[in-house]
């Protein structure tokens, strides 16, 4: 009988302990949970917009904002890892935005998830819960994040064997209609092609063309090569140069040209109408070159003739 009084009593002291440490633990919790409430403000969690149909390899975004005294402090190191894998979850970004004003500090969480397992059934699955820590102050308030559920889709249900029923053999795309293309190309091509040969007939000193090896033409790539030759020019070059100009002239007119067959030559060829003046001035220098005996700057006035000779060529191709 005392057996059974000690017993008793034993149990009620045991059973006393064990709801004054659980009520002890309850306070504790409250109390912890009131100083979260307390320290952390404006606590927005948002999870992915759709909570169905997610397949392997999608990204789901989960983000959370929330202010602090700026007495605490969110350190990287307290984020869960990059790359840390939770039941086929997997954690390929985490970036953490702070903001910090006179008296809060303002904390915006990102954290992007893949999945990464195939399960051949649709099947539930969650975003890990969060219990995020921040440090300073008095307190250590810890940012409580609830596990998020979804519902993942498989790509196909079963195995490879139905795998490979359901695939279907690709559509070859619809051919377009290029002949509206091709020809507008041709026709730009051919064009580009007119453009390139005008550009050769009008500048090229070369013969490649028809009609590119003109009097005058022919005269041109003379001067160009004897105003080349040594700096120091003589009037026996100078005279040369004159030789060049007029046996073009004297091309175009069929006989020896003079000053005074000007006009008559301006009649036979208009296209040289336009270079009437200089061609007098030509003449006129020519003339009275045969009988100046002050020195001169032969190389400039072969120079000059190059410039003539170039205008010239000009008329003589209709440019």
């Amino acid at each position: 009988m005392k057996k059974q009084t000690i017993s008793t009593v034993i149990y009620a002291v045991y059973l006393s302990a064990a709801l004054i440490l659980s009520a002890s633990i309850n306070v504790a919790q409250a109390a912890v949970a009131s100083k979260n409430e307390t320290a952390i403000k404006n606590l927005s969690i948002t999870n992915p917009t759709d909570n169905y149909s997610v397949k392997v390899g999608d990204q789901l975004t989960r983000t959370i904002s929330f202010s602090v005294a700026t007495s605490h402090t969110l350190t990287k190191s307290a984020l869960p890892k990059k790359m840390s894998e939770f039941k086929g979850i997997e954690l390929v970004d985490v970036t953490m935005d702070e903001v910090v004003n006179d008296q809060t500090k303002n904390y915006k969480l990102t954290f992007v998830y893949q999945v990464f397992v195939n399960p051949g059934v649709p099947s539930a699955m969650q975003l890990p819960k969060l219990a995020i820590a921040l440090t300073g102050g008095e307190t250590s308030p810890v940012v409580s994040v609830p596990s998020w559920s979804f519902w993942f889709a498989p790509l196909v249900v079963g195995n490879n064997n139905n795998a490979m029923k359901a695939m279907q053999s690709d559509i070859r795309p619809p051919l377009l209609d290029a002949d509206t293309h091709q020809n507008r190309f041709i026709g730009l091509l051919a064009l580009a092609g007119l453009s390139l040969l005008a550009l050769l007939y009008m500048n090229a000193d070369g013969r490649w063309l028809p009609f590119m090896g003109g009097a005058f033409a022919q005269a041109h790539r003379q001067l160009k090569k004897l105003a080349k030759g040594a700096q120091t020019k003589t009037q026996k070059e100078e005279k040369q140069a004159l030789v060049y100009v007029h046996q073009a002239f004297n091309s175009h007119y069929g006989a020896n040209i003079f000053a005074r067959d000007i006009d008559h030559f301006i009649t036979i060829r208009p296209t040289f109408a336009k270079m009437k003046a200089e061609i007098t001035d030509f003449f006129d220098y020519s003339n009275k070159s045969l009988y100046a005996t002050e020195p001169k700057d032969s190389a400039q006035i072969i120079q000059n003739l190059v410039h003539l000779s170039k205008a010239l060529r000009d008329c003589e191709r209709g440019v």
